[in-house]
């Protein structure tokens, strides 16, 4: 018997986007890794804290187009720019 997978909402085109940005996302967390070990969630309870996260960090608006990002003020810089670059280059700086 065959798995059935939910349909994308989204157009295939952005679907495809949609999930190379994600993948993008998880080499950057990766590449700055150390920043987000040593950075607590804002997220997690007080009492269990937990490192932080890039996708905590951003907003992707995707539901209507243009696709928008939206990155917390508080991110370094260095994260930041490369973030809005990957942005860019999937999304052509919508």
């Amino acid at each position: 018997m065959r798995k059935r997978s939910c349909p994308s909402p989204y157009p295939t085109a952005l679907a495809a986007q949609l999930t190379a940005f994600w993948q993008g996302i998880a080499t950057l967390e990766q590449k700055h890794q150390a920043y987000f070990t040593n950075t607590p969630s804002r997220r997690s309870s007080w009492h269990k804290p937990q490192p932080s996260t890039l996708t905590e960090n951003l907003v992707l608006q995707c539901t209507k187009t243009p696709v928008r990002l939206s990155l917390h003020p508080e991110l370094p810089e260095e994260i930041a720019q490369e973030t809005r670059a990957l942005f860019e280059q999937l999304f052509g700086g919508a």
